[in-house]
């Protein structure tokens, strides 16, 4: 298939910048039959290792960085790749630095759509490894939608041909990924069909090893989901019966932490836990002012707060009216 990215270094020798087609003596991997593009300065190098096989490419990429470095790349096609971090970071951004469109984290990876397009890579003063491949998506899509978890939108975006970056979550390279990329790595060398067949074998192991990853984050979501919705059913049912309880109180009896509840919480409803407890207590308040029968002391000491003082200064904050200048406005 077409190569994925390209580096947009001069590949002949200007002064400052060598070029080779050759792997330093002092690389410590060397990717089988790969193609090979090697710039060297006093401040920076970037080694770029890649094979290409018909329905898949994967690069191997080192940059040694004395300073801070930025790396042009130009993608000829708008194109799905699988990112491992191996050491470092790195971040891009569009050509015209405008806009950072992905970070990377030190050993994780993710999935990216990238459309065709200049971008600039930031490396800081360091050393950096990143592997990634490239599978053409209508080998994808031959096998549905469906059958790859988590790339739906990506590959809606590749068929669109979306004018943004979009990727999914970075999730930690587990020892099992590991394990795989650094037996590929060691492999002597082959025939061309033979090292075709490994790639494809690399590829289709990395894709399950991410399926699987995407689908627990699938499955933690929806138990995240399912065990807020059943905590604020139960504030709700213990306002209404004047039975508050305190967040610390909801965590224990739920047997999680209180720091994870209103954290999860915040994600999913995008406000705290005690935000919402004070509005459905409000909420609550509305309907027993709305009875004669209780007093506002009573109103109160039923909605767990410690008097009318406090009773009246949170619902004022909220209503913009006291509570007994509710109640004679419900006259």
């Amino acid at each position: 298939m077409l190569k994925a990215v390209h580096i947009d270094l001069p590949t002949n020798n200007q002064g400052y910048l060598l070029y080779s087609e050759r792997v330093p003596a002092t690389t410590p991997y060397r990717l089988t039959l790969a193609d090979v593009n090697y710039w060297q300065s006093d401040q920076f190098s970037v080694l770029e290792q890649y094979y290409d096989a018909p329905d898949a490419l994967i690069c191997l990429a080192d940059v040694h960085a004395e300073v801070p470095v930025e790396v042009p790349i130009h993608c000829k096609l708008s194109d799905l790749y699988w990112l491992y971090q191996l050491k470092g970071t790195y971040s891009i951004h569009t050509s015209n630095k405008a806009q950072k469109v992905l970070q990377s984290q030190e050993m994780h990876y993710t999935q990216v759509y990238v459309p065709q397009g200049q971008y600039l890579t930031h490396f800081d003063k360091g050393k950096h490894q990143l592997f990634y491949f490239v599978i053409k998506p209508n080998w994808l899509l031959r096998h549905g939608k469906k059958e790859w978890r988590g790339l739906q939108k990506l590959l809606d975006n590749w068929k669109e041909k979306a004018a943004n970056v979009r990727h999914n979550k970075q999730f930690p390279i587990s020892e099992h990924i590991m394990l795989r990329l650094l037996n590929f790595f060691a492999l002597p060398p082959l025939k061309r069909l033979a090292m075709d067949l490994k790639v494809y074998e690399l590829c289709f192991n990395l894709l399950v090893l991410s399926q699987e990853d995407m689908q627990s984050v699938k499955t933690d979501s929806t138990y995240s989901n399912q065990k807020v919705e059943a905590i604020r059913s139960t504030i709700e049912l213990q306002i209404q019966h004047g039975q508050v309880q305190t967040i610390k109180q909801l965590a224990h009896h739920y047997k999680i932490s209180e720091r994870w509840l209103r954290k999860i919480h915040c994600e999913i409803y995008g406000n705290s836990l005690g935000l919402y407890i004070q509005q459905t207590k409000l909420k609550r308040a509305t309907e027993l002012l709305d009875d004669s029968r209780y007093t506002i002391s009573e109103v109160a000491h039923l909605l767990g707060y410690s008097g009318i003082a406090s009773f009246t200064n949170a619902f004022k904050a909220y209503y913009g009216l006291s509570p007994s200048e509710y109640r004679i406005q419900k006259l």
